[in-house]
């Protein structure tokens, strides 16, 4: 079914490049969307079977699939606004619908992916897609942000490279000839410790540079800084959970050896350093897409805390990664409608946003409440149970210090939002032919209703799936 899937996605993005028409942009966007839904429940469907010998469909990969779907449908409607606003010609539309389902395509393969040589494979393939889809507006800044991206990401992938070059060495020590993970983890307690956790740390540090997480986060916020807000709202959310997922399968192998503890305790050290990087960093940040792309950075060191304590901190690191894609997206979603309000993209020079927009300036409120885990956000829930389980497994400085430094990053993120929404403005700065779209807001209105309704009840199949997840890890 997957294979089946990369092919109608190749043929419909061909189709679209070459052909180059408004209609067949259209067509190809509804063919790529069906096809899409109907891998995200076949995938369900199918929980735990193989589905070929590179691909399986395991809990995790449906979870972000179903994630992935319902942002990118989202992305679709707010990609073709988007493109409308810029008046690009129908060349410059086709090339990106194009790249935008392979990006997509690509993120799929890595979510299920049997095999470590095909998931490295997968997101190679993400860092040409999006880039792109960086390269999209073919700015200065835009071609800058492309090509430190491009060797950044190259660097970061292979050094992964190296780490799984180790793993299938002493994978053949221990008597296994392929990566596929099944297999590895039937042999993880056999394997050379020592090289394991040198394999587990170039990999970690190689694919970083997806989560946007230290130590390779840097470019990933440069990028951001620059991409459309549609493509920013998967850039910050699927393809942040791509590297979570490459990340996640060789915790799963290290998890079943003596070397759990050390993993982490690695993990701790990551995720309280890329906070307090972001604590930092946003004393400095002067534009609104890099607040967002910091605030990721900040929630990935959540997680990543979350899986270090284990306990209910599997699960919480689990839930925050969902409830921050929907968050993130409806805020990037929403960032979009206030970028055509302004002629600067600076913070400086932004505000009366709430007079000029009361209902995407309502939207941004309920996207504040939610992302800065204010109940009822369904964040304020996986939240509490990562400090939970850092209480409850002795991690009390680790918590106090987590949370000075969320404080400080709440306060800097509601300052500049409120900034935004209430501070006064020069008239010079407005963009006076800018019109509200009543139709745009919806999107946003949909994911954080569903971040609060999945905090508040969370359906049996839901729970389920995450339980699923992390089952072999407890």
């Amino acid at each position: 079914m997957i294979l089946l899937f990369i092919i109608i996605s190749v043929v419909l993005s061909v189709l679209t490049f070459f052909i180059k028409h408004k209609i067949v942009n259209i067509i190809s966007t509804v063919l790529f969307s069906v096809n899409l839904i109907s891998l995200s429940f076949y995938a369900y469907l199918h929980i735990d079977k193989q589905d070929s010998i590179y691909y399986k469909f395991d809990a995790l990969g449906v979870i972000m699939t179903f994630v992935i779907t319902i942002i990118s449908i989202a992305a679709f409607y707010h990609s073709y606004i988007y493109l409308k606003r810029k008046a690009n010609s129908e060349s410059q539309k086709a090339s990106y619908y194009a790249f935008l389902f392979m990006f997509i395509t690509a993120m799929l393969s890595a979510y299920f992916t049997e095999n470590f040589a095909v998931l490295w494979v997968s997101i190679e393939a993400t860092s040409l897609f999006v880039s792109l889809l960086i390269f999209h507006s073919r700015t200065k800044d835009a071609i800058e942000a492309t090509w430190k991206y491009l060797f950044v990401s190259s660097v970061g992938l292979a050094i992964a490279f190296i780490g799984i070059l180790f793993l299938s060495i002493i994978a053949t020590d221990s008597g296994v000839n392929n990566l596929n993970i099944s297999n590895l983890l039937l042999v993880s307690h056999n394997m050379d410790i020592v090289w394991l956790r040198i394999a587990f740390i170039l990999i970690l540090t190689g694919f970083s540079v997806k989560i946007s997480l230290f130590p390779l986060y840097t470019v990933a916020i440069d990028a951001k800084t620059i991409v459309a807000s549609p493509i920013n709202a998967l850039m910050s959310t699927a393809l942040v959970n791509v590297g979570f997922v490459g990340i996640y399968r060789i915790f799963t192998i290290i998890a079943n050896t003596e070397s759990l503890h050390w993993a982490q305790h690695i993990f701790m050290i990551v995720g309280i350093i890329s906070i307090f990087i972001t604590a930092i960093q946003l004393t400095r940040v002067k534009r609104f897409k890099r607040l967002l792309a910091f605030s990721s950075m900040e929630h990935m060191g959540l997680v990543f805390i979350g899986i270090a304590v284990g306990g209910i901190g599997y699960y919480a690191a689990i839930l925050h990664i969902i409830f921050h894609s929907f968050i993130k997206a409806g805020l990037f979603f929403q960032l979009g409608s206030i970028r055509s309000f302004y002629k600067s993209i600076w913070i400086k020079d932004t505000g009366m946003y709430f007079k000029l927009n009361p209902i995407g300036a309502l939207v941004l409120i309920i996207g504040l409440v939610s992302i800065l885990a204010i109940p009822p956000s369904g964040m304020f829930v996986s939240e509490f149970m990562i400090f939970k389980a850092m209480f409850i497994n002795g991690n009390y400085w680790e918590a106090i210090i987590t949370l000075i430094l969320l404080s400080f990053i709440i306060y800097i993120i509601a300052k500049q939002t409120f900034h935004l929404l209430f501070s006064d403005i020069e008239n010079s700065m407005l963009n006076n032919k800018a019109l509200a779209n009543r139709y745009e807001p919806l999107s946003q209105f949909v994911l954080f209703s569903l971040v609060i309704y999945l905090g508040i009840n969370p359906p049996v199949f839901f729970t389920d799936l995450i339980n699923a997840s992390i089952a072999i890890l407890n």
